[in-house]
């Protein structure tokens, strides 16, 4: 069976992160580790430091959840852009990391930026959509914490976006969702 055909929203957000122009603004203006809106406590705070505070503030959340983050847990990441939470996750717990996400582009700079910091042991990263999760995420088991960071919006159906997350998922209470989205 040959995977669905992806929707109008898959396919502008996989056209806008694949442009060289969008890859130069995020790669030199946003820091070229993450693409996603920061947390700052004053102006002059650089994107990339206010990046990084976001990510610690999710994996704050996690914790206080109750899920601890350690070499025995595996993480999802979806729209996992450039990977730089995936390489926190990793660096900080040890953890396993399957990142998801479009763009190849992006991609391929995960996967440079992982093997660079010797993390390639610990983070997959996988070509694909979130409201079509492909079987290759799934071939180490299911996952105990499923996160990302403002990329649901790039999607036109949130429903399939929960299914998918439902189905990577272990049972029961043992895991969690996280996500920041505008």
């Amino acid at each position: 069976m040959s995977p669905p055909l992806p929707s109008t929203a898959t396919t502008s957000a996989r056209t806008y992160y694949d442009s060289p122009s969008t890859d130069a603004f995020y790669t030199l203006l946003w820091g070229g580790q993450d693409i996603h809106i920061g947390i700052y406590d004053s102006p002059s705070l650089p994107i990339a430091e206010a990046s990084q505070r976001s990510v610690e503030k999710l994996v704050t959340t996690v914790i206080a959840s109750g899920i601890q983050i350690d070499s025995r847990t595996r993480i999802l990441d979806l729209g996992a852009g450039y990977g730089g939470a995936a390489r926190y996750l990793a660096r900080t717990y040890g953890c396993e990391v399957v990142c998801l996400n479009l763009s190849s582009v992006q991609n391929a700079r995960n996967e440079e930026l992982t093997k660079e910091a010797g993390l390639d042991g610990l983070i997959t990263v996988v070509g694909g959509s979130f409201e079509h999760v492909p079987p290759e995420v799934l071939e180490g088991g299911r996952f105990g914490v499923v996160w990302s960071q403002d990329s649901f919006l790039h999607s036109s159906d949130r429903e399939k976006i929960i299914d998918e997350i439902s189905r990577c998922m272990v049972d029961g209470s043992d895991g969690r969702v996280v996500f920041t989205d505008i």
